[in-house]
């Protein structure tokens, strides 16, 4: 630092403190010693000129103050009623899907509180296992397992309605498939009688061995019958 510099860093410095130096006078001798801190009174004149707010209850306007807005709205371009149809369609919920599953089994393990039903979502032509809580899945997410009993299954819906599902067994026998013809066989004309099946060839064949077997024992008897008479 140059002696310039020194110089006028000193002669700011002094300036300084002269202008606190008579700042202090100034209020040594009164300035500012009117003002002070305003503390809140209770008695005084402008606590009695506010309005009591907090214990005034807050009160709503009749209804009949907004008729004018009810009449023209004010987020319609035209500022006319929206149509009631549209207003209602609007608000409009579509029905639920109806449930349309099979019931092919049920699991009730009473121990460890669990049930459990087996399902044919007939919808998505899918086989679905739920545990009781548990909704179906894709246009029947709308119901939702509620309680499963030994041949049946209990559904309900978002809108509280209930649908119960019966277990189905097939007690019919199953249908044999039709027989196919034997290689070297011609085929069935139309009107003519069956061909015997597999089976029937079988013990037809079973029975003309034992008839075979028959003839050829009843033949060696007579033969050993008659071997004594041509001795003598």
């Amino acid at each position: 630092m140059n002696v310039r510099a020194a110089k006028l860093t000193t002669q700011v410095l002094a300036a300084t403190c002269g202008v606190l130096l008579l700042l202090l006078v100034a209020q040594y001798a009164g300035l500012g010693r009117g003002y002070r801190w305003d503390v809140a009174s209770a008695d005084g004149e402008d606590a009695k000129a506010l309005p009591n707010i907090d214990r005034r209850p807050p009160q709503m306007p009749a209804a009949g103050a907004f008729a004018a807005i009810d009449a023209h709205p004010l987020f319609n371009e035209d500022r006319a009623p929206s149509p009631q149809d549209a207003a209602e369609s609007a608000d409009a919920t579509p029905p639920p899907n109806p449930l349309n599953v099979q019931l092919t089994g049920v699991i009730i393990d009473e121990i460890n509180h669990v049930r459990v039903a087996m399902l044919l979502d007939k919808a998505r032509n899918l086989p679905v296992t739920l545990k009781v809580g548990m909704p179906l899945e894709g246009d029947q997410a709308a119901w939702t397992l509620v309680e499963v009993k030994p041949r049946t299954a209990v559904f309900r819906n978002a809108s509280a309605e209930t649908s119960e599902v019966e277990l189905e067994t097939s007690t019919a026998a199953p249908k044999a498939p039709p027989p196919k013809p034997s290689a070297g066989r011609p085929p069935a004309r139309p009107g003519a009688a069956p061909p015997p099946s597999a089976g029937g060839d079988l013990a037809k064949r079973i029975e003309e061995r034992r008839r075979q077997m028959r003839e050829e024992a009843e033949r060696n008897r007579k033969a050993k019958q008659a071997g004594p008479n041509n001795k003598k």
